[in-house]
């Protein structure tokens, strides 16, 4: 039974692969020509036909047509059979360079339209498509190291695509046309081996934060170590995309009240803040982990070394150590003792859903001690 099953996976490759077809015609007209000339040529010619090898060395080159007339048969019937070959050569050679050239030209074709499955490991899929989108990919370009992956994931124009991608050459961009919500499309951009996902607004989607949720729920199921930051438009459906297991959510103008308020109460504070976000004026934000001689030392201490010695000034620590909530503890049965302790949270104001590895300390004290997981968030420019 599975030798039957095997036969016939070789076979659905076979008719599927017009390669594959190909390449096996020309070995067995290469196999069958070396045959029959060595046939008529190993006795009567038999310098330069030794054996079976020398026969199929001739076969190569004939159908190749390479023609290196170091072997030649001699024989009426081994020059007519000769002709045959050199014939079925150049059509053979000929329509498998046409097969390589359509399958190439093809996939190029699939990949502009959004078509092609992705092979990317550990990259990042920005799904949705706004004016925040190549800002995201321009900072990519800018700040990363090393050349990144990145797989854009909407149902944007090809056109449109195709330029964003010529114009950021330090990034590897491939595209995926369809809706990021389906799991048919995030297959195949292939989520499961994604590391991060940015999920963004479509432009002029009035129910974009609902098709956000419904992404996140896919994406989660289907590769549960993504982190995934998702940008939502109401501030409102904040906790229903947390408890989706978003690792960040960001809220459309949820900092505008705060530049606009600060700039009548305390003047030139907001442009400050301002400043250290614009990413085009040269003010890098970089996150750098604590130096081993420094854990276990104040956070005054690095603070006072890294200004020296860097012209780094840090903005705060965060740490990425996993936590534990409420749902990592609860079994979620039918036991009342669960159900008590769980409303007990909510009738609290805690959402027992929501959780995020990563702790945040901004402007920690100077008597601070550091930690091993603890890592600095600098304002400065690395060398």
């Amino acid at each position: 039974m599975k030798k039957t099953a095997t036969a016939k996976q070789v076979l659905k490759i076979l008719r599927g692969n017009q390669i594959v077809q190909m390449t096996i015609a020309i070995f067995i007209v290469i196999n069958i020509t070396a045959a029959v000339v060595y046939f008529f040529e190993h006795r009567t010619n038999a310098d330069q036909y030794k054996n079976y090898g020398d026969a199929v060395w001739w076969s190569i080159v004939t159908v190749a047509t390479v023609g290196y007339g170091d072997i030649v048969p001699k024989s009426e019937l081994g020059r007519i059979f000769a002709s045959l070959t050199i014939l079925s050569g150049v059509i053979l050679i000929s329509l498998f360079t046409a097969t390589i050239s359509s399958v190439f030209v093809a996939r190029k074709i699939k990949e502009s339209q959004g078509l092609q499955d992705i092979d990317f490991k550990q990259h990042t899929l920005i799904c949705g498509w706004n004016a925040q989108v190549e800002d995201v990919l321009r900072i990519f370009d800018r700040y990363h190291t090393k050349q990144m992956q990145v797989v854009l994931v909407n149902e944007t124009q090809s056109e449109r695509i195709e330029t964003v991608i010529n114009a950021f050459q330090n990034i590897e961009i491939k595209f995926v046309r369809g809706d990021f919500s389906r799991e048919t499309i995030l297959n195949r951009a292939n989520v499961k081996a994604a590391a991060y996902a940015i999920v963004v607004p479509d432009a002029g989607n009035s129910g974009a934060d609902e098709k956000t949720l419904l992404s996140i729920l896919t994406m989660k199921s289907l590769n549960p170590k993504l982190k995934v930051c998702a940008h939502i438009i109401n501030k409102e459906n904040r906790q229903h995309i947390k408890r989706a297991n978003a690792d960040e959510v960001f809220v459309s103008d949820q900092h505008t009240a705060f530049f606009l308020a600060n700039n009548i109460l305390y003047p030139g504070a907001a442009q400050v803040a301002s400043e250290m976000l614009d990413y085009e004026r040269g003010n890098d934000v970089h996150r750098i982990g604590v130096p081993e001689n420094f854990v276990g030392k104040t956070f005054g201490e690095l603070y006072i070394d890294f200004k020296k010695k860097k012209n780094w000034t840090i903005l705060g620590l965060i740490n990425e150590e996993e936590t534990v909530n409420l749902n990592d503890i609860l079994s979620h049965d039918t036991s009342a003792i669960d159900a008590f302790i769980e409303r007990k949270f909510r009738e609290a104001g805690i959402n027992v859903a929501e959780k995020s590895g990563t702790r945040v300390n901004v402007n920690p004290p100077f008597e601070y001690v550091l930690q091993k997981k603890d890592i600095a968030v600098i304002l400065g420019t690395l060398e």
